[in-house]
């Protein structure tokens, strides 16, 4: 489904784009398909949800130092490290520079993975630490609980739903959404590309190789570690030297990304929040430079206080998939391909609707209600058919958000883990 959202961000950028009127962000299909207010909401949006995946990024690889430091920095120093190395890499204002950096930590990260499959292949879990997140934590807590003798549980694994049903499926489910929450960048980097069909080969590409190496490490990872499986997979591992190492190539990896996020949420928030609703100065002028070097301070000092506050991550993941990823991904784009189709099929040339090169002028006869009815009806039965079906795409992704943060909320409710800072970070 997400390819499928993917698919439709790519057919109405396509026709919608053009030289004298090109479309350069999420905002833009919002807006020429169903007007401002659509527009500001799914801005608004999207810069919420880039600033809490740098939130993210800073609570992963704030646990990264306090992993590589044994837990002897203070948790809330440990995400100040990595925001001070974040606020400067975010000063760099176009997505042209970090295109090898960007291919570097596609390789960091593939190194990480083949160290920690190799090492927990041949060591316990990290027992310690699968309390404070893991899969069994979040399904049932008493699986990676030490017995009266200090024992903990042997690995164990699910064959079909989990017990806790529901909500440990639905948090578990969260977790995929965030592996595949990409499409909101779609129209940025077509945008910046200018080869739409470049960009779709890259696109499926990167998304053939996501699926086969990821799919193949969960299942290594779950079968070696099952309740004890920890996200991010790397803190799992039970020696402290390959933790090390893991954390800290990660930690390079993950500031590439750190920067790409804070560069595209700022742009997002500067272009299509200050610029439209504050009249801010545009970003190629001096005093437009100026302001975004101070926002970034701001922004990443948000960042901060998220991960500060939230230190759990599984439980926080849920959260932010449930309520801002999803819609951006799953419910957003079938709405932006119904108006795209409806407003096409509304145009009735044989009357002489539409617009007029010539004199620049629009033609449009009937009402806003009537338009809709009729370019939903109009085009065919194969046409209609798939008005339907993105209607009922859009209700089941809607639901599901709320279906999302009813489940994570639940998650991490009963057990108490919604802590300030955690006890070994204290």
């Amino acid at each position: 489904m997400a390819g499928y959202s993917g698919y439709l961000i790519w057919r109405i950028f396509l026709g919608i784009d053009s030289y004298q009127f090109p479309a350069r962000n999420y905002g833009d299909l919002a807006f020429r398909t169903w007007g401002t207010s659509l527009r500001h909401l799914t801005n608004s949006l999207q810069a919420l949800a880039l600033l809490l995946i740098l939130g993210q990024l800073a609570i992963q690889f704030g646990q990264n130092i306090s992993e590589m430091s044994r837990f002897r920095l203070c948790y809330a120093v440990c995400p100040v490290l990595f925001v001070c190395a974040g606020f400067f890499i975010t000063q760099i204002r176009t997505l042209k520079a970090y295109g090898w950096v960007a291919n570097l930590a596609v390789w960091m990260n593939l190194l990480v993975i083949f160290i920690t499959m190799g090492v927990i292949a041949h060591s316990p879990p990290n027992f310690a630490i699968a309390t404070l997140g893991s899969a069994g934590s979040a399904v049932d807590p008493t699986t990676i609980t030490k017995d009266e003798h200090g024992n903990y549980p042997p690995v164990m694994h699910y064959n079909g739903l989990p017990p806790g049903g529901l909500i440990g499926s639905v948090n578990g489910l969260m977790s995929g959404v965030l592996a595949y929450a990409g499409a909101q960048l779609f129209v940025e980097f077509l945008a910046e590309m200018r080869r739409p069909r470049d960009f779709l080969k890259a696109m499926w590409g990167a998304q053939l190789f996501i699926c086969t190496v990821y799919l193949v490490y969960g299942c290594f990872i779950y079968y070696f570690q099952g309740q004890y499986s920890y996200n991010p997979s790397y803190q799992g591992v039970s020696t402290y030297g390959w933790q090390t190492v893991g954390n800290a190539i990660s930690l390079a990896a993950a500031l590439i990304a750190a920067g790409l996020y804070g560069n595209i949420g700022i742009k997002v928030l500067y272009n299509n929040v200050l610029i439209d609703i504050f009249n801010a100065p545009p970003l190629i002028t001096r005093r437009g430079k100026v302001l975004y070097a101070s926002i970034v301070p701001i922004w990443w000092s948000i960042a901060f206080v998220i991960a500060a506050a939230i230190p759990d991550y599984f439980g926080f993941i849920s959260i932010m998939a449930a309520s801002t990823l999803l819609n951006l991904t799953y419910t957003l784009p079938p709405i932006f391909a119904l108006g795209f189709d409806i407003q096409r099929h509304a145009i009735r040339t044989d009357m002489g609707e539409g617009f007029d090169p010539v004199t620049g002028a629009v033609q449009r006869d009937g009402s806003n209600v009537q338009r809709l009815i009729r370019g939903f009806l109009s085009g065919g039965r194969w046409q209609v058919s798939i008005n339907i079906w993105h209607v009922i795409y859009f209700l089941a992704s809607l639901s599901m958000c709320g279906l999302g943060m009813y489940a994570a909320i639940e998650g991490e409710h009963p057990s108490g883990r919604f802590e300030l800072f955690p006890r070994s970070a204290r």
